[in-house]
């Protein structure tokens, strides 16, 4: 990442920022800010020639800012590990949004896709859906190098399945979900 730069904010096609005020069971009355965002899908891949978990690995401005501001010392600043996932931001179906990520991300096209759940995310900072699917994939189903589209700087991270539990140990900067989807895999695969 070059020229980083905090700018001042404008408008955005991503999320909007909103503010209510009412009057509270005390009669006092509150105000409550938050962001108007878009839903989201994630995909937790599973490579079974490799018997291995595909993830995503990528720059986070948001991150690389907290990490920043509260002076922490990690070995990448602004790098998280995720599952493959992508805004509902096409009118295009959530499984057909869902595969469209994978391709983009890691270059991988499943076959199917299974729904693992849907889940409401943010209740504080702003209400979001994320949709959250389970593919099993192999080489047959690759079709692209993947790397991610306009400005995203993907790479892949292969991880054993049975070194999952080791790798979350030592890598921190992870998101609560990868781990939600390892735990239903566990049970139902």
């Amino acid at each position: 990442m070059k020229n980083l730069q905090e700018k001042q904010f404008g408008s955005s096609k991503y999320i909007k920022p909103k503010r209510y005020t009412y009057i509270g069971k005390d009669d006092k009355q509150y105000t409550w800010d938050f962001i108007e965002a878009m839903d989201s899908v994630s995909i937790f891949l599973y490579h079974h020639q490799k018997d291995a978990f595909v993830f995503v690995k990528q720059f986070r401005i948001p991150l690389w800012d907290y990490q920043k501001r509260n002076h922490l010392q990690v070995d990448e600043m602004g790098f998280s590990i995720e599952l493959c996932s992508g805004l509902v931001d096409k009118h295009l179906s959530i499984e057909d949004i869902a595969k469209e990520e994978c391709i983009e991300e890691l270059g991988y096209a499943p076959k199917t896709l299974e729904k693992i759940g849907e889940f409401y995310t943010g209740f504080g900072s702003g209400v979001s859906r994320q949709f959250l699917f389970y593919a099993s994939i192999d080489e047959n189903d690759k079709i692209n190098s993947g790397g991610g589209i306009d400005g995203e700087e993907i790479q892949a991270v292969w991880i054993k399945r049975n070194k999952f539990e080791q790798f979350c140990e030592k890598n921190p900067i992870r998101t609560p979900l990868l781990e939600y989807a390892y735990l239903w895999f566990k049970g139902k695969k």
